[in-house]
């Protein structure tokens, strides 16, 4: 287990983060497990640095945002092109609609164990090179 402290990096504790502040829930540290390398010499207390692959970030950015809007645009592209002009309160409902849709779909592809383990965070450095 790694316990991540909080406002880990100076983007977020400006609150202009990436997202990963998720991670260590804003004022009080949270534990997460991290996987070790094979031989890897950390103890405990050790101090250390996470970080996950750019493309894994964007790939899970695209998961948890791009999917339920392509859902929401997509679900009202389809309303119109099969029934025509619609009311302003059918098409908030349509895109809600779609958007839930789109979202409950991407909640549950990132719950799948393999999708979880490709956004995992890695241990990148350690010991006194974290501080």
């Amino acid at each position: 287990m790694v316990s991540v402290a909080p406002a880990a990096c100076p983007r977020c504790e400006a609150g202009k983060g990436c997202g990963a502040g998720l991670i260590s829930a804003v004022d009080r540290h949270r534990e997460i497990k991290v996987p070790l390398a094979d031989g890897s010499l950390l103890k405990t207390g050790d101090p250390v640095a996470l970080a996950i692959p750019a493309a894994d970030l964007l790939r899970g950015a695209v998961y948890a945002y791009g999917l339920p809007l392509a859902g929401m645009v997509l679900a009202l592209a389809a309303v119109r092109l099969l029934h025509g002009p619609m009311t302003d309160l059918a098409a908030v409902l349509v895109a809600a609609t779609g958007l839930a849709a789109a979202w409950t779909g991407s909640r549950l592809s990132l719950q799948r164990p393999q999708c979880f383990l490709r956004f995992q965070p890695e241990i990148v450095t350690h010991n006194d090179e974290a501080e």
